[in-house]
């Protein structure tokens, strides 16, 4: 019973730090992408420390506070749309050969990437989809915006891989939450 209260006390933490990033974001919105990523390192913690159900219980958490509370919901909808959820499915992947773990991620990021943009298309109006189409430029530039998101992707895995290293290699013995629960 103490350790689930431990773990539930925990993920109550994780939730609000993650919520209070996103509501950065939400107050500067250049910031919106950006803390939802760094929001969902709140569901990396979870992962890391306490496992089992507690980081989905975390994710869903901080996804429903945040569209409730924000007043500009852009990195609510980013960090339930693919940051929050994105950890949990890492920690999955990252079990698996790494190919395979390769391909998954960035199979889970095109999905998301293509209904962002299925979503956009369905919210612009019919003269820039008009524009579009007769514009070479913006013809392509669905495929400019793939190629660079998807780099951009890349570079985000590595650099959360290599922090999750960091806080399990050096940040756990410094605070002393190797043998917590």
């Amino acid at each position: 019973m103490e350790k689930n209260t431990k773990k539930l006390a925990l993920s109550a933490i994780f939730s609000a730090a993650g919520t209070a990033l996103l509501l950065l974001g939400s107050f500067v919105q250049v910031l919106d992408l950006s803390a939802a990523a760094i929001a969902g390192f709140a569901v990396v913690l979870a992962v890391i420390e306490i496992r089992g159900k507690y980081p989905v219980l975390v994710y869903f958490v901080v996804s429903i506070i945040s569209v409730l509370i924000l007043p500009y919901k852009m990195p609510a909808v980013f960090f339930a749309a693919f940051g929050g959820i994105y950890p949990i499915f890492k920690a999955q992947f990252e079990r698996l050969h790494r190919i395979i773990s390769w391909i998954l991620k960035f199979s889970m990021f095109n999905i998301f990437l293509w209904l962002l943009i299925f979503f956009i298309r369905f919210l612009v109006s019919r003269e820039l989809i008009a524009l579009r189409e007769n514009n070479e430029f913006l013809k392509n530039f669905e495929i400019i915006i793939f190629l660079v998101a998807n780099f951009t992707f890349l570079l985000y895995d590595i650099a959360m891989t290599k922090i999750i290293n960091l806080y399990i290699i050096k940040l756990r013995k410094l605070l002393k939450l190797e043998n917590y629960f």
